[in-house]
């Protein structure tokens, strides 16, 4: 059984490749749930070469790694899964393509959606806040995330700017994770920030 309650989305950004994977390592050892790669400015084979020193940490720690978009990708180093939008390869594909065992998440920005979801491990749903990770997504709004939640058949993963000082703000919704940037990646000791996550999430949501 996946669980989905910590979960980091990376990008390394103007980051040296050691810096990053430090940060990586230390959100591991504080125990995300899951580990997303996305890279959307690498070649494929940067990508390639990142996704593989990122792998060798993520099986340190048992920690699955999903690769964004890139099925590519995920298929090269085999990873846990991947991460699809709306506008990327049809999620049936990709479940032919990755077989039955794999992790397959999906975004969901409207509750429209949820007709399209037969194939996927659970669905990422967001922006909940306005992001400077991704300027040009649709803001859901906490109302958004709880219909959405409420109505899916899957595992529900919160997504957009959400942290340590807004997650409260989630109490009620029926979701089974938060995924974070910036919350991880950008704070000054990623090891205590991701404890800090864990510890509000499971206060927010006692007995998820």
């Amino acid at each position: 059984m996946n669980s989905f309650k910590i979960y980091l989305v990376a990008s390394k950004g103007t980051k040296s490749e050691v810096e990053f994977l430090n940060i990586l390592e230390a959100s591991l050892k504080a125990r995300i749930d899951i580990l997303q790669l996305r890279e959307k400015d690498l070649s494929t084979l940067e990508f390639y070469n990142l996704a593989l020193k990122v792998k060798v940490l993520c099986e340190k720690y048992n920690t699955p790694l999903v690769i964004n978009d890139r099925i590519d990708i995920a298929m090269g180093v085999n990873a846990q899964g991947v991460h699809i939008g709306q506008k990327d390869m049809p999620l049936k594909r990709a479940r032919e393509l990755l077989g039955e065992d794999k992790i397959i998440g999906l975004t969901i920005n409207h509750k429209s959606e949820l007709d399209n979801i037969q194939g996927a491990t659970y669905l990422g749903a967001g922006a909940v806040f306005a992001t400077p990770s991704k300027q040009d997504c649709t803001v859901l709004g906490v109302e958004g995330l709880r219909e959405i939640a409420s109505l899916s058949t899957l595992p529900v993963v919160a997504i957009g700017g959400i942290s340590e000082s807004n997650l409260n703000m989630l109490q009620g919704c029926d979701i089974q994770g938060v995924a974070v940037v910036r919350a991880i990646m950008q704070a000054n000791d990623s090891y205590i920030a991701t404890l800090n996550l864990r510890s509000s999430f499971d206060k927010t949501f006692i007995g998820k």
